[in-house]
């Protein structure tokens, strides 16, 4: 049993960071854009007005993808909380830094040293 909620922890940590990663790459995209179209309305010499309601949603887009990120991130606290509660806790320490985890006090099982390695308490 301890074996299959490491397996999903591991399966879950991993498709968490993937997608924080993934929002992150979508968010320095839009502000790529965002910075753009300014930049080019500016070189073009076009009226402050050309294009602002392109520039506004893009401006939204972005608000919106921090929405999601923080929702991911709300999550990733969350899931800490849930990997604590089915017996496969670990501490972070700093950054994200985490030294080999230290096992739960009732734990008899061998297996709980491979919980070291589950990324889901890392800092994002």
């Amino acid at each position: 049993m301890l074996n299959q909620r490491v397996s999903a922890a591991k399966k879950i940590a991993s498709d968490l960071h993937l997608a924080e990663d993934a929002i992150d790459e979508a968010m320095i995209r839009i502000a790529q854009l965002a910075a753009t179209l300014p930049t080019a309305r500016r070189e073009t010499n076009m009226s402050a007005i050309v294009g602002q309601d392109a520039m506004a949603k893009v401006a939204h887009a972005l608000a919106a993808a921090g929405e999601v990120r923080q929702l991911l991130t709300d999550a990733h606290l969350a899931l800490t909380v849930t990997q604590k509660e089915v017996g496969l806790g670990t501490r972070m320490f700093g950054a994200g830094v985490k030294p080999a985890a230290k096992l739960d006090e009732g734990s008899n099982d061998q297996s709980d040293a491979a919980v070291a390695a589950l990324p889901l308490a890392q800092a994002s």
